[in-house]
């Protein structure tokens, strides 16, 4: 999977500019700060931030941005004042910055021109939902170190010792051992391992006959109940998460296919 870019960020960012503050136009030294430009300044600030959420809702957020640009304004005129900005370094990270800003721009002109659609998000979401399964299950287990600890305990088990009292005395799960080995309603889709599996092909009021192995180690496995799915969201619900997972994975696959249409090679150096 490939990971998310500083342009699939700053575009998601942007396309939710709709939930931003209103902001005003105003000037710094005379010169003139657009409500578009103080727009682009939020969509990065946000972008870069994982409260982004948090930052939007807050009553000041407006009076931050305009306090970070009035800083760049600033501190820009400072720089050019002082001739910084005609120095080979400083010329050759401004050229940097001009490319990220219109990767940016690029990449939000074309989840302008390549919304993601009602459908694409419907189906998404039933995906998710065919993932998560129909069923939800209340299970109780005894997690162990190796398989051979795992049978005897089925063996003790048939036998008829009691499955929370061996639970509460052998299992490593610390959050589980105290209540027998309870693990609450769950789908099946979220175990590692053999886990799911195992637990689809065993009906209510049934425990595996052979252990079931995890990443974690070796499970005794019961399913104690058994009920319709209730745990996975409703679409509308989930319609804006599955909006940006589609977004980015848009904007992915845009910026993957155009590096594969670049020309790019490794330069000689000079012996």
């Amino acid at each position: 999977m490939m990971k998310t870019t500083i342009a699939a960020a700053l575009a998601l960012a942007l396309a939710a500019g709709s939930a931003m503050a209103e902001f005003k136009d105003f000037t710094v030294n005379g010169e003139l700060v657009t409500k578009a430009q103080q727009e682009s300044v939020a969509a990065e600030a946000l972008a870069n931030n994982p409260n982004a959420n948090q930052m939007i809702a807050s009553p000041d957020f407006e009076n931050q941005v305009k306090q970070m640009v009035t800083e760049y304004k600033v501190m820009a005129k400072y720089a050019r004042d002082k001739g910084i900005d005609k120095q080979d370094a400083v010329k050759q990270e401004v050229s940097t910055m001009t490319d990220m800003i219109l990767m940016k721009h690029a990449v939000n002109a074309y989840l302008k021109d390549n919304p993601v659609t009602e459908q694409e998000m419907k189906d998404q979401y039933q995906k998710e939902a065919d993932r998560w399964g129909k069923h939800e299950y209340r299970l109780r287990h005894i997690l162990v170190k190796t398989e051979k600890e795992a049978q005897d305990l089925i063996k003790e088990i048939n036998g008829g010792a009691s499955f929370a009292k061996l639970a509460a005395e052998k299992s490593l799960d610390e959050q589980s051992k105290s209540v027998g080995g309870i693990l609450d309603w769950q789908s099946a889709s979220v175990y590692t391992g053999q886990l799911s599996d195992a637990i689809k092909g065993l009906k209510k009021g049934e425990m595996s006959k052979t252990p079931v192995q995890s990443p974690a180690g070796f499970h005794v496995l019961k399913v104690e109940d058994v009920r319709d799915a209730q745990l996975f969201p409703k679409y509308e619900e989930r319609k804006e998460e599955v909006r940006h997972l589609l977004m980015q994975r848009k904007v992915q696959a845009f910026i993957h296919d155009q590096i594969l249409r670049a020309d790019i090679k490794d330069v000689e150096q000079k012996k």
